[in-house]
């Protein structure tokens, strides 16, 4: 009798941590030093309205945002993604003029990295609110 009690009442303390709305990346702090994001280190990508700029997750769960030269077309559409670096090994951070690659018969060209960042709030708000003015 007692291990049933027992069980509801820890059925019932549970409850409210499934009812919580899933945040798969929840925002970090941002950190004061600059954007070193490693190119070993990287975990997931989430393409930006406008096909300008990228969101990069690190194992780490830290976004950075990639800008970009140009548009870099189409990706929305790829599931992976590569980077090309000109620093040496691994712990190298990705700087200013490194690439993102995508296997693309339409658009081979590479993806110049013009700057990267820390994705905030902000950022995540503006991107909501162009990517519900697109039709």
């Amino acid at each position: 009798m007692t291990r049933n009690i027992l069980m509801a009442a820890l059925l019932c303390a549970t409850t409210p941590a499934i009812a919580q709305p899933n945040q798969p990346y929840p925002p970090k702090p941002i950190p004061n030093e600059p954007a070193c994001l490693r190119e070993r280190n990287i975990y997931d990508f989430k393409p930006v309205p406008g096909n300008r700029s990228l969101v990069v997750i690190d194992q780490a769960r830290q976004r950075y945002r990639l800008n970009f030269m140009g548009i870099c077309s189409n990706l929305q559409y790829h599931l992976s993604v590569g980077f090309k670096t000109h620093g040496v090994g691994g712990l190298s951070c990705l700087s200013k003029g490194d690439s993102v690659i995508v296997r693309d018969v339409v658009t081979p060209a590479p993806c110049i990295i013009k700057d990267i960042q820390y994705q905030t709030a902000a950022m995540d708000q503006a991107d909501a609110a162009v990517a519900a003015k697109k039709p």
